[in-house]
């Protein structure tokens, strides 16, 4: 069990500082070194692209992928605040799996530790600093059931796993996005389940080129993310 309370997850208006801010305060308080991460990262990348920016610097030190380097820190990961809603609203059941592709330095796994600490979870992350510090604050909270990966979403003998809920946000390039779409279509014969998308990317992908995702059951839409289910309810998965 981790030290933490759930209730630290959520944010109101009157604590005084953004939902930015206060995610900027969790990652602290957890333990991670983000901002001297991916300072490091930066500043690799801006010694091989010295007139580039958070849209190519990743390229550059990243062997054509896009990672986001250079790009705003709250804004690469999804703040804990919307992540604590999610979960509410999705309720994963005891025993589910949750993966996220595309997982940063892996908050989900966090928050679904705090809030929902039988359901397990798996990450998917090409950066390798992000992923061993993430490993690092795992081990350090005691996420017993939180893995992160270091992994190429887009190489070729990947396969996603069988899992209840995904977790995309627009981690990468569109045609790496549109394979893994595509890897989710063959899964949908296989299993039920739940896809959350955040991001302009990937929630425009599936309105005009994934329609299947929507026909079977209407999809939820939020602000930020929007939620498509293989199933009748988010419990019946």
């Amino acid at each position: 069990m981790t030290p933490f309370s759930p209730n630290i997850l959520a944010w109101k208006p009157s604590l005084g500082i953004s939902i930015e801010e206060h995610s900027y305060h969790l990652d602290h308080l957890f333990g991670f070194q983000v901002e001297q991460i991916e300072s490091e990262l930066l500043r690799k990348a801006k010694i091989l692209l010295p007139d580039g920016n958070h849209k190519n610097w990743g390229h550059s030190l990243h062997d054509g992928q896009q990672t986001w380097v250079g790009l705003d820190l709250q804004t690469l990961q999804t703040p804990y605040h919307e992540l604590q809603a999610l979960c509410h609203f999705i309720k994963p059941s005891k025993g589910s799996l949750v993966v996220d592709l595309g997982a940063g330095y892996g908050r989900l796994g966090l928050v679904l530790n705090l809030l929902f600490p039988q359901v397990k979870f798996v990450g998917f992350e090409l950066v390798p600093e992000r992923v061993h510090e993430g490993v690092r604050i795992y081990s350090l909270l005691n996420c017993q059931r939180a893995q992160l990966l270091q992994q190429d979403l887009s190489e070729d003998h990947f396969v996603i796993p069988l899992a209840d809920y995904y977790f995309i946000y627009d981690y990468g390039n569109l045609s790496e996005i549109k394979k893994t779409l595509n890897q989710l279509e063959e899964i949908v014969s296989k299993k039920n389940f739940q896809v959350i998308a955040r991001g302009k990317g990937v929630r425009s992908l599936i309105q005009h080129e994934y329609p299947w995702l929507s026909q079977v059951f209407e999809p939820f839409h939020f602000e930020n993310y929007s939620i498509y289910s293989m199933s009748s309810s988010t419990k019946d998965i």
